[in-house]
């Protein structure tokens, strides 16, 4: 923890690189008050509790504060105000002891019940140091969008702060700070959201490419497919028509010596008629000629035809 001396004079607690100088007011009285990381502390006077509360004493509970034993000191004003409940003071300091042991949940709802105060400069107070609790509350959620309206809120208290006392320089110092953290934040928001929706964009264009190239592989796969089965079916008729061709071509080259059974049954009256008109010598050569393959030719007569009816020239 480091201090340091601010415009005011007051002394500055800092606790870190992120969060904004608090002052912290000290005064003989019993009342504190804190802020953003803290510019004042005030303690109210519980002079008028009664004995039966000094079980716990704020003298006590004062004590172990400056002594930094804030657990401790928040331990005595609670049990105090198990016994006065409704005093504003109380919850105020409570609310004061909490903060400083970190514990903001509890400050918070400790100086929410302060602001009922009848007394106008313990709710400046209490407004004032419960802006600077819910900074602290916001500045550690981890959601962006409850960060950013815990920070607004901190902002009306210390805008309340400011209508119940226009001068209170730390209350505008701090209101200040939390408004330029608040707008810092919401840029950086909207600038990350902007990337996110750019990267968004981006993903799904891409997407759109890989099911559009998708859709076209498959579209070209399918052509393909059809082309390769065309080839196929052209491939396969030309080799049946080769192959028909081949057939007719063996066909038409084949010997035809066989003859049909009706032109053998013809022939054969015509070789039996031929053969009744020839002479023994011709049956003899017809015989020869068939053995040996040779071709028949009609033999000429021994003898030359008597012409009885040929008329005699007398030259």
């Amino acid at each position: 923890m480091k201090i340091t001396k601010p415009r005011t004079g007051r002394s500055t607690v800092t606790f870190g690189e992120g969060d904004a100088p608090f002052v912290i007011r000290h005064s003989s009285f019993v009342i504190f008050r804190c802020v953003l990381p803290f510019r004042r502390v005030l303690l109210v006077p519980l002079l008028l509790l009664t004995p039966v509360a000094l079980f716990a004493s704020p003298s006590g509970a004062l004590r172990e504060y400056n002594a930094g034993q804030y657990d401790e000191s928040l331990k005595e004003y609670e049990q105090l105000l198990q016994r006065h409940a409704d005093d504003p003071r109380l919850h105020f300091n409570a609310g004061a002891a909490a903060y400083r042991g970190r514990r903001f949940d509890e400050a918070a709802k400790q100086f929410n019940e302060a602001l009922a105060s009848p007394d106008v400069k313990l709710q400046e107070h209490a407004y004032y140091n419960l802006g600077n609790t819910l900074y602290q509350l916001g500045a550690r959620n981890p959601d962006p969008t409850k960060r950013i309206e815990t920070w607004e809120n901190s902002l009306k208290g210390y805008d309340s702060t400011l209508k119940l006392n226009p001068q209170d320089a730390d209350a505008k110092f701090n209101y200040e700070f939390v408004k330029k953290k608040l707008e810092d934040k919401k840029d950086q928001d909207q600038q990350q959201q902007k990337q996110n929706q750019d990267e968004k964009k981006d993903q799904e264009q891409k997407k759109n490419q890989q099911s559009q190239q998708q859709k076209q592989d498959e579209k070209d796969k399918q052509q393909q497919q059809a082309r390769n089965q065309s080839k196929e079916q052209q491939e396969k008729e030309r080799q049946q028509k080769e192959q028909q061709a081949k057939q007719q071509q063996a066909n038409q080259s084949s010997p035809q010596s066989k003859q049909k059974p009706d032109e053998k049954d013809q022939s054969q009256p015509a070789q039996s008629y031929a053969a009744a008109q020839m002479t023994p010598e011709q049956a003899q050569q017809l015989l020869d000629a068939q053995k040996g393959d040779e071709a028949v030719l009609p033999m000429k007569p021994t003898e030359k035809p008597k012409q009885s009816n040929r008329p005699i020239k007398d030259w």
